[in-house]
């Protein structure tokens, strides 16, 4: 058989980058749309170890997004049933669920470990709490957010500017799919650009230069694509003493 499971991605990040991906271990907070693409398109690459967060169940107006997810799935566990797909679709990575919510209490022992963490939530506390963490122990994590047509995404990247810094008021909460509506696409847009930053930043490195350092905001209902440049906020609270060094 040639090449194997990979060969289609070893010329983009080579076979060294590939050892990488199998040796990371990457935590995806939230199974919803942006997670569920996530987690298929990081286990089809061939990252060694998934953590899927999730303490929420499967609905039925679910399934018009969250590509993980069946009729059969309705009512069940969304982590354990995404790790169950997981499993199937690559059985040589390691895939694990946990059907708690993550919180202030509990982020220690669900993040560490991590090589990089993946938003999939869906309000400004989760990420709020993914970002102290994330700043506190220099991980890079990757934050997405979708609404109606529009969606952003940004890496949070050690040194860089934080989440606290993009949204230092706190901006665009209560805006989500449940408030706004969301078409698939958008979730599955931003998903794939998460991903494919994922892969270089595991494969090449968080200093690599095809590492993107900038928050790009899509609107597919208007076609619309822009990319915009994003400082350390001076005295920041999450990161202004802790993240530039």
């Amino acid at each position: 058989m040639p090449g194997g499971r990979y060969e289609r991605q070893l010329p983009l990040i080579g076979a060294d980058g590939q050892a990488r991906l199998l040796a990371s271990r990457v935590a995806i907070i939230g199974q919803g749309a942006l997670g569920t693409a996530s987690a298929s398109c990081l286990a089809r690459a061939g990252v060694g170890s998934l953590l899927l967060v999730d303490d929420d169940r499967v609905e039925l107006s679910n399934l018009q997004r969250q590509s993980l997810f069946d009729e059969y799935d309705v009512g069940a566990s969304k982590a354990v049933t995404a790790r169950d797909r997981l499993r199937r679709i690559n059985s040589e990575i390691e895939v694990e669920a946990c059907t708690g919510r993550l919180d202030v209490d509990n982020a220690d022992a669900i993040l560490s470990g991590a090589a990089l963490v993946v938003d999939g939530t869906d309000n400004l506390a989760a990420r709020e709490l993914i970002n102290r963490w994330c700043v506190e122990h220099r991980v890079p994590w990757i934050y997405g957010g979708v609404a109606g047509g529009r969606g952003m995404t940004m890496n949070i990247l050690p040194g860089g500017p934080c989440f606290k810094c993009l949204m230092p008021g706190g901006a665009m909460e209560g805006d989500n799919a449940r408030t706004s509506g969301i078409f698939s696409t958008t979730a599955a847009l931003i998903a794939a650009i998460q991903c494919t930053e994922a892969v270089k930043i595991l494969a090449r490195g968080v200093n690599d230069a095809s590492v993107r350092r900038t928050l790009l905001y899509i609107d597919l209902a208007e076609n619309n694509f822009e990319q915009h440049a994003v400082t350390r906020l001076p005295g920041c609270s999450v990161c202004g003493g802790n993240h530039g060094n």
